[in-house]
């Protein structure tokens, strides 16, 4: 496969695509069936009992309380929504605004979602780990990145403060139909580059 005119100025001279494609589109309800459930389920009834409190209490007062108050509700119900079923439609947004190049020296992931674009890059004789998540769909993971996100405030106190744990992702081509022929394709390439480059030839 050659390159095509929107590839113009993203790949070095000579540089071949060997593969593109896009992970499997549709929406994974089976999902919705982990940790978040709960939490969903929490976070929704707790917010939809708090707006229905509210709003039978206030209905006799009247006024702009009768409005605000009840709405103050709403992020809490946004939350368990999301984790009940949002996530997985999110998701599946997320994926259909995904495309991954391969080519003979680089590994590309462009984005397009909700009109804010991405590409990221990784060169082939860099890659450290590759690995193979072997299915129908499957995945050929690649590459990793930190994340931080908030833990439960501590109830102690020496630490009232809001801790931060740390921990990572991995990134690849997720959920494609040709799992096994790509990543085959990325070793043997991987290998082949860092022969030529360990040679000092080009």
């Amino acid at each position: 496969m050659t390159q095509g005119a929107g590839w113009d100025g993203l790949l070095e001279p000579g540089e071949t695509i060997l593969w593109q494609g896009q992970p499997v589109r549709g929406l994974r309800w089976r999902d919705m069936i982990g940790g978040r459930l709960p939490i969903g389920i929490f976070f929704t009834l707790f917010s939809l009992f708090w707006i229905c409190m509210a709003v039978a209490i206030l209905s006799e007062i009247g006024g702009p309380l009768m409005v605000l108050f009840p709405m103050s509700g709403l992020p809490f119900l946004a939350i368990g929504l999301y984790m009940l079923a949002g996530h997985v439609v999110w998701d599946a947004m997320v994926r259909a605004g995904t495309w991954y190049t391969l080519t003979d020296r680089t590994a590309f992931v462009a984005t397009d979602i909700l009109g804010r674009r991405r590409l990221q890059s990784w060169r082939l004789a860099d890659i450290e780990s590759l690995d193979l998540v072997d299915g129908e769909p499957g995945d050929v993971l690649f590459a990793s990145s930190a994340l931080s996100y908030p833990a439960p405030v501590a109830a102690t106190r020496r630490s009232r403060h809001r801790m931060v744990r740390d921990g990572t992702t991995q990134t690849g081509f997720r959920r494609i139909a040709e799992a096994r022929r790509v990543w085959r394709m990325m070793r043997d390439r991987r290998a082949a580059l860092r022969r030529t480059e360990g040679d000092g030839t080009e």
